[in-house]
């Protein structure tokens, strides 16, 4: 193989503005939005009176000041920490407390614009600085009682197939930005095997999704087959608006259809907070209490997270708890997990399967689920007693041609 000669005269850096940069080291939206957030209070409210321009030129001067002065970069990102924790003192019932959980995503922005213009400065110096986490907001996930409350008070199918999905897919609300209907396909029992193509003699058991499509941190969860007959009723109603089928790149859910529009995470979360506000789902916020218990969106995931560790500890198997976090969309329990316990989205569907009874909430599903389950099981049960039997029979069989053997070799004696 022939190797490339770099020709000195020839390396360099394409040249980006910071803020480009910045962009191009996140490839998620979900962790982009928020990020840009916290760096445009950084550098348009705290650093007011210290740079000048629009977003991109306080970036731009940012960078360069901490490329010429580290020292005094390093002053400013202190202050601000030391800042941000003086709030964490405050009582929580002051409007300027800050939990201190929140501190690094302040600083993560910060850190990510340098990073990505090749700037660095003593970030352990900054961190020695962070507060105790001694003050974490412990909440829960939604009981199967509260999402079938909100379902019942829904009149949108498209939520109702959001709630259904992330309640039995376990996935972030911020998903939904990049769903389109090629994202979900059907899995299908063809006897023993399940498959993710159509057969006429296949029966839908459940459905794939697949999560930030396109990105580095895409990856396959399954949803129930609950959330997939939920997803069809809404197929249909999306065509009588559209007045055509969907294409594989158009948006699953839309918020607006006269002009297509793709719903945002921020319009689900207000529209399922909406529904808890009006039929009182969960207490309201009381003065000094800044999150609620059971966390809008995130409670599905909770909920999804319980069901599927409480079926995981009847099995009992490491292989089990590994495939749980690769349906939440983590590599697995450690690192190395994600080398050298390789599995594909076919291998996780019989483990979903015996847990995802327990994860749909319409009684009637569950209750067939269950039903289908017995049956197996009873079927599986008979035919191993079957065998049982005509291993049986074969000995017997097999001691009686033996004493047959016996008899005659005595008589020839």
């Amino acid at each position: 193989m022939k190797v490339v000669e770099l020709d000195p005269e020839s390396i360099q850096l394409v040249a980006q503005d910071a803020l480009t940069n910045f962009h191009s080291g996140i490839k998620s939206n979900e962790t982009r939005n928020p990020m840009l957030r916290n760096l445009s209070t950084f550098l348009n409210i705290v650093c007011k009176k210290i740079l000048k321009g629009n977003l991109s030129e306080r970036a731009q001067e940012f960078v360069e000041l901490a490329r010429n002065d580290q020292q005094k970069t390093l002053a400013i990102v202190s202050q601000y920490v030391q800042h941000l924790k003086n709030r964490t003192c405050l009582d929580k019932d002051n409007s300027e407390y800050l939990n201190p959980s929140t501190i690094p995503n302040k600083i993560k922005p910060i850190k990510k614009l340098l990073d990505m213009n090749g700037v660095g400065i003593a970030w352990k110096r900054i961190y020695t600085m962070y507060p105790e986490l001694n003050n974490i907001h412990k909440g829960r996930g939604y009981t199967r009682d509260e999402i079938k409350t909100l379902l019942e008070h829904s009149d949108n199918l498209a939520i109702e197939f959001v709630i259904l999905a992330e309640s039995s897919g376990g996935f972030r609300v911020g998903a939904w930005n990049d769903i389109t209907w090629e994202c979900i396909y059907p899995v299908y029992k063809v006897k023993n095997d399940y498959k993710l193509e159509s057969y006429n003699n296949g029966t839908i058991v459940c459905a794939v999704m697949k999560i930030y499509k396109g990105t580095s941190q895409e990856y396959e969860t399954l949803i129930s087959i609950e959330a997939w007959n939920k997803l069809m009723e809404y197929k249909i109603f999306w065509m009588s608006k559209m007045n055509r089928q969907p294409q594989n790149n158009d948006p699953v859910i839309l918020q607006r259809f006269k002009r297509p529009v793709p719903i945002s995470d921020k319009a689900i979360r207000s529209r399922i907070d909406k529904i808890r506000n009006r039929i009182g789902i969960v207490s309201p916020l009381t003065e000094g209490k800044r999150r609620h218990d059971v966390p809008v969106t995130h409670g599905f995931r909770r909920y999804y997270d319980k069901i599927m560790m409480e079926s995981n500890q009847k099995s009992s198997t490491l292989s089990s708890l590994v495939i749980k976090e690769r349906l939440l969309g983590h590599g697995g329990i450690v690192k190395t997990d994600k080398n050298y316990y390789w599995t594909n989205i076919v291998d996780m569907i019989p483990q979903y399967l015996d847990a995802m009874s327990e994860l749909m909430i319409d009684d009637k599903y569950r209750i067939q689920i269950k039903l289908e389950q017995e049956k197996a099981k009873t079927n599986e049960l008979e035919k191993q007693n079957q065998l049982n039997l005509d291993a049986s029979r074969k000995i017997r069989e097999l001691e009686m041609k033996i004493k047959r053997m016996e008899k005659y070799q005595m008589m020839e004696d």
